[in-house]
């Protein structure tokens, strides 16, 4: 007679499977999730350590940007202490034109013209006289082409008149007043000096 067993192997069998089956999943999940977690850590630090670069970057732009701003500040002081300065030495030097153009007037004006009027108008001189010659009023415009502190001589009118027993000419100049730099006047000083 043939054995017939009775016993539930093949449920045995597949319960069996089945629970190794369900280990493994297990196991499976287990050392997925672990390689997550880790892998998560491993992002979660390299972040970090970047947020920490990107705050001391922040920290140091916000250092440089400090002093941008100050330099700016002290580019801007110097600038208007320049500014300052320029117009402390232009006063300086307008306050001494007017010493200086009278004194060059005395040198230009030959014998024989008389001065009646002297009026500045911005950098214009107008002058007003007499001359005894056409000559003089000529000799007198050469020498303000050489001037140092005069140039551009134009003669604006030039009217003969009688006076007593002399015939003098009523002459209008008028004379351009010239920028002179302090360098220029230093040199013109010299050569005056000598």
């Amino acid at each position: 007679m043939a054995n017939i067993n009775l016993l539930p192997w093949r449920e045995e069998s597949r319960e069996k499977q089945k629970r190794d089956y369900i280990g493994v999943l297990a196991l499976v999940f287990l050392v997925t999730s672990l390689g997550i977690y880790l892998f998560l850590g491993f992002i979660e630090l390299v972040t970090d350590d970047q947020r920490q670069r990107n705050d001391y970057l922040s920290s140091e732009i916000r250092l440089l940007d400090k002093q941008i701003a100050e330099i700016r500040k002290i580019t801007e002081r110097k600038k208007d202490i320049e500014r300052r300065t320029e117009i402390i030495l232009d006063l300086q030097q307008s306050s001494n034109l007017p010493t200086h153009v009278l004194d060059e007037l005395v040198r230009i004006v030959p014998a024989g013209i008389y001065l009646s009027s002297i009026e500045k108008k911005g950098s214009l001189l107008w002058i007003e006289g007499r001359s005894e010659s056409n000559n003089n009023v000529a000799n007198m415009m050469r020498k303000v082409k050489t001037s140092a502190y005069l140039h551009d001589p134009s003669m604006q009118s030039i009217v003969t008149q009688s006076e007593e027993l002399r015939q003098l000419q009523r002459f209008r100049l008028r004379v351009t007043i010239k920028e002179v730099l302090p360098s220029d006047k230093t040199a013109t000083e010299r050569g005056a000096r000598k």
